[in-house]
């Protein structure tokens, strides 16, 4: 295969980037759920030294945690990930829950 099909099946798979764009593209992706993780974190922490209901913030922990499971499952074909969905979506209705009952 010549250096131009190789370069074009890139493309392709890369939906139109180059891998400079999809490089950075996923460092700030990776970057911004760090830092919303981080003030999550101390929103938690806030919350949990003051006496308030907590469980809004962890549904969202668990939410960003079900969605990259199922995306890991169902795209990436990664069979080890459905326990991990099952378990982290079973912790976010549970939370979701408590946080829509006030308890």
């Amino acid at each position: 295969m010549d250096k131009e099909k190789i370069l074009e099946k890139s493309r392709k798979e890369n939906q139109g980037q180059d891998e400079m764009e999809r490089q950075i593209r996923i460092e700030g992706e990776s970057f911004s759920v760090v830092l919303t993780l981080c003030l999550g974190l101390f929103l938690l922490t806030w919350k949990m030294l003051h006496g308030e209901e907590y469980h809004d913030i962890l549904a969202m922990f668990w939410c960003t945690t079900t969605g990259c499971a199922l995306y890991r499952w169902v795209v990436r074909k990664q069979k080890t990930q459905a326990k991990i969905f099952v378990l982290a979506l079973a912790l976010l209705l549970y939370n979701l829950v408590r946080y829509l009952m006030g308890v």
